[in-house]
């Protein structure tokens, strides 16, 4: 199955996405991609001054214009930084951003200019390989649309606030047609809405999706609500639409329709309570530099790229052949290899801290636990999720010795 981890930071040397699970012989068109990567770029007084060339460097997994089946590396160089804007802000979290939950879940070690990783400007290499598969998405006639609602009033209310130092959030409707009936399942593993929302959640600043008419239906009643089927005696399909052509995390074969809530931008000029992390004292911080004042008007193509990857992973299960299939086995083996070295470089700083404070290296208590809770995970392989861990555990017991 098709999976993807974006890599870099803002102000590090480059930012890139690793596709993997991708079947061999699928094309890539540096050319498509490039009018995506152009379409997200800032332009105009309402965006960052910030400017990137984000020339595409594909470093490995496509060969002569088509995937190999080998985990695809696209990178996109960091040319236009400016780091110095954040030295003031390296000890003075921005409120509304992710730079002190980035400070305590680093231990204090996260990169703070501009964001890190948790910058907008990791959307780039998320819309290069949403570009890639939205090129396959429309060989299946499978179309994807998002819009700024309200655009014309979004922007003069960018505007006001960008004059006054200030930020506005937006939302993005988006507009998948083509997607047959019967995709997905009722269960959070398979449902599209919920395949969806792991994706699209991802995108820095999203703060709220609804499908179809979203939080709109709980004023209406079932009567009003609910869309009614017709037939002409060969397809089925619903007068309206309010569901957003998802029922019971299935798709019903209308269009797929949601929209997104964009926060406004953390990064403004006015003044903020915040903390000086340094010494632990309350301050004010004031954020200069260059900075979208509305985020959303930026955002289509984002929203766009993040629903592609999210549908091809839902379409891809639906068929594969004994070759396609030990591909998806073999991607699934590589993430697990990388797992599980993990794990071992965490047993062993567990293992070190145990031998550090007197404690010993086995406990039964917490190897009672973690059987039941990684059980719970999949009650319906109970058993062998438990026979794993077992194993597991041992390996760990072997490191911290």
């Amino acid at each position: 199955m098709l999976d993807y981890t974006i890599f870099g930071e803002s102000h590090g040397p480059a930012v890139g996405v690793l596709v993997t699970g991708a079947a061999p012989g699928l094309p890539v068109d540096r050319e498509i991609i490039a009018r995506e990567l152009e379409r997200r770029a800032p332009g105009g007084p309402l965006a960052t001054a910030r400017h990137e060339p984000d020339r595409l460097h594909i470093l490995s997994g496509v060969y002569q214009g088509f995937t190999t089946g080998d985990p695809i590396c696209l990178v996109l160089e960091n040319r236009d930084t400016r780091s110095g804007d954040y030295e003031a802000l390296r000890n003075k979290p921005r409120p509304g951003h992710a730079d002190y939950a980035a400070w305590v879940r680093s231990g204090g070690h996260n990169d703070p200019r501009g964001g890190g990783p948790y910058s907008g400007r990791l959307t780039a290499p998320l819309v290069a390989a949403g570009a890639m598969v939205k090129a396959w998405l429309k060989e299946q006639d499978i179309q994807l649309t998002a819009r700024v609602v309200d655009e014309p009033a979004l922007r003069q209310q960018a505007a006001e606030a960008k004059a006054h130092g200030d930020s506005v959030g937006g939302e993005i409707a988006c507009t998948v047609t083509g997607l047959p009936a019967g995709l997905g399942g009722p269960g959070w593993r398979e449902a599209v809405e919920s395949e969806l929302a792991r994706h699209l959640f991802a995108i820095p600043a999203v703060k709220a999706l609804g499908f179809g008419d979203g939080a709109a239906l709980a004023a209406l009643r079932g009567s009003q609500a609910n869309d009614a089927l017709r037939t002409d005696g060969t397809r089925v399909w619903t007068v309206t639409n309010h569901n957003g052509g998802i029922n019971g995390g299935v798709t019903n074969g209308m269009p797929l329709t949601f929209t997104i809530t964009f926060k406004p931008t953390p990064s403004i000029a006015l003044p903020q309570d915040t903390v000086d992390l340094s010494r632990m004292e309350n301050c004010t911080v004031t954020v200069q530099g260059r900075h979208d004042p509305c985020i959303a008007l930026r955002a289509a193509p984002i929203v766009e790229a993040a629903a592609a990857l999210a549908l091809w992973r839902v379409l891809d299960p639906r068929g594969g052949d004994l070759k396609s299939l030990r591909l998806q086995l073999d991607d699934v083996d590589r993430q697990l290899v990388g797992l599980l070295v993990r794990r071992q470089e965490l047993s062993r700083d567990i293992g070190a801290y145990k031998a550090a404070h007197g404690l010993p290296v086995r406990d039964p208590e917490r190897e009672a636990q973690v059987l039941r809770s990684r059980g719970d995970l999949a009650p319906e392989h109970r058993a062998e999720v438990e026979r794993l861990y077992e194993t597991l555990m041992a390996l760990s017991r072997e490191q911290q010795s």
